[in-house]
């Protein structure tokens, strides 16, 4: 084909698509500005608005930030403004990584650090709207389009007004809240009207090189925060005992004693020296037991009541399947000088605490009482060992009760044992004041059981012991009478 006949053909085919108009859908795959541009303002949207339930808190803005991120590194080759956009959506991928791994953790920052890094966060959220807004204003002057508006302006703005009313006393009022979401959905969706009108640039887009592709990225970052939780979750609420081989026990006198007033032999086995000493003089004891079975249909069943009902002959429990089971035993140990001991024993018999467990202990003596110790006791390889329990404190506390808040003395715990642990227990002991007008009473402990090692938002394990509402914790409450009111029941 000669040039004459090949310009002709040219011409032909000129002829042929003259008339010819371009689907809606070729055109949004020839406008390369579109899909960043609407993953930024997705970004927007997710990390703009709190949503506090269904964990949305926390999963909302971690999308958010990804799917920012992903659209600048699409732009971040179309000039200075959109690299460093770029940069800054890369620190707040960091930044939102760090803030779900530490939600998990103790380590959260609280109070006025709290307050400073939230506003840090939305002062670089609104240079990375500036950023955006100059790099596509340049691209807009050099293409010769004129921007129809300006929302990625209106959006710093918003942003601003919101740190302003974060420390105003509009903070809370739903005045201020319901103009603002509706400004933010106008922002949100002129950011995507804008992807489209800067189809008129399109010639001006440099695309930027990836390795990774939108999906790794994405599920990549998701999945590489929730296994860093994970991880964080297993290594903060998997405390690590001080444990040592039990020792040959002492005391044998009081041990003896204690036996012959009915304290089981594989109790006494478990107690230490200084405890034993503790016992000594003791006249009475009396125990009430309860299994407790942890689930969602969780359940407790008494297995023997030497107070209220002595008569009765223990029950043998029946272990539900597929269930982590414990028998909380409850032993009082009566003293003189109107003193009463507790012993509060937990023994699982199915099951075990490995993801922090905890107790919450209270009595209602009336001069007080005095806590004793708490260990943890376990069998590894056919040797016996014994751990101080974590976290073993006593005071007042504030709980959250069913008729407000409430203040108490309680003491409380934290349970673990090591993986491949075999017979896992361990005991609480206090000692009561009483005198000679307290002739009846009850005492209470209310066990935390999780089924896994991740706790959104983190909470002291003690904390969750105290909450009536936590679905994982079962209480074992029970009632102990003196010397003086069995004299009476006799008579």
């Amino acid at each position: 084909m000669t040039g004459p006949e090949r310009d002709e053909f040219d011409r032909m085919i000129e002829q042929e698509i003259a008339g010819t108009v371009p689907s809606q859908g070729v055109v949004e795959e020839v406008n390369p500005w579109r899909e960043p541009v609407g993953r930024i303002a997705w970004g927007l949207a997710l990390t703009g608005i709190t949503l506090n339930f269904m964990y949305l808190q926390y999963l909302l803005p971690a999308v958010g930030v990804v799917l920012q991120y992903l659209g600048f590194r699409a732009l971040r080759r179309n000039g200075v403004d959109f690299r460093l956009a770029w940069l800054l959506s890369v620190v707040r991928l960091v930044w939102e990584g760090a803030f779900l791994v530490l939600s998990v953790t103790p380590w959260l920052p609280i109070g006025d650090l709290d307050i400073a890094l939230g506003l840090t966060g939305m002062i670089i959220q609104i240079v990375q709207m500036l950023t955006l807004r100059a790099g596509l204003r340049q691209v807009c002057h050099t293409a010769g389009v004129e921007p129809q508006s300006d929302p990625l302006k209106a959006a710093a703005c918003w942003e601003g007004l919101i740190l302003v009313l974060a420390i105003s006393p509009l903070a809370h009022s739903w005045l201020a809240a319901i103009p603002m979401l509706i400004a933010f959905v106008c922002i949100v969706r002129a950011l995507f009207r804008l992807g489209e009108t800067m189809g008129e640039a399109g010639y001006c887009f440099v695309a930027a090189p990836v390795r990774l592709s939108t999906g790794v990225v994405r599920w990549g970052y998701l999945g590489g925060c929730l296994l860093l939780m994970v991880i964080a979750s297993i290594f903060v609420n998997h405390p690590r005992l001080d444990a040592a081989p039990l020792e040959e026990h002492g005391e044998t006198e009081i041990r003896q004693q204690l036996v012959g007033l009915g304290l089981p032999d594989e109790v006494l086995a478990d107690l230490a020296d200084e405890d034993v000493r503790a016992l000594d003089g003791a006249f009475h004891v009396a125990c009430c037991a309860e299994m407790l079975a942890f689930g969602p249909d969780s359940q407790s069943i008494t297995l023997c009541d030497q107070t209220n009902v002595p008569e009765r002959a223990p029950v043998e429990p029946e272990i539900p399947p597929n269930k982590d089971t414990m028998i909380a035993s409850t032993y009082y140990i009566e003293l003189p000088k109107y003193r009463m001991a507790v012993l509060e024993r937990f023994e699982w018999v199915q099951g075990s605490a490995y993801w922090g467990d905890a107790f919450s202990a209270f009595e209602n003596s009336d001069y007080g009482y005095e806590l004793l110790g708490g260990w943890l006791m376990f069998d590894k390889q056919g040797q016996t060992y014994i751990a101080p329990m974590p976290a073993l404190s006593s005071g007042t506390v504030t709980v959250d009760g069913f008729f407000g808040a409430e203040t108490s003395e309680q003491m409380s715990g934290v349970i673990a044992y090591p993986f491949g642990a075999e017979n896992p227990r361990g005991y609480v002991l206090y000692v009561m004041q009483l005198d000679e007008n307290r002739t009846f009473g009850g005492t209470g402990v209310n066990y935390y059981h999780p089924a896994h090692p991740v706790r959104l938002p983190y909470s002291p394990p003690q904390e969750r012991s105290y909450d009536w509402r936590d679905r994982h914790r079962v209480q074992h409450y029970t009632n102990f009478n003196t010397q003086l009111e069995r004299s009476a029941a006799i008579v």
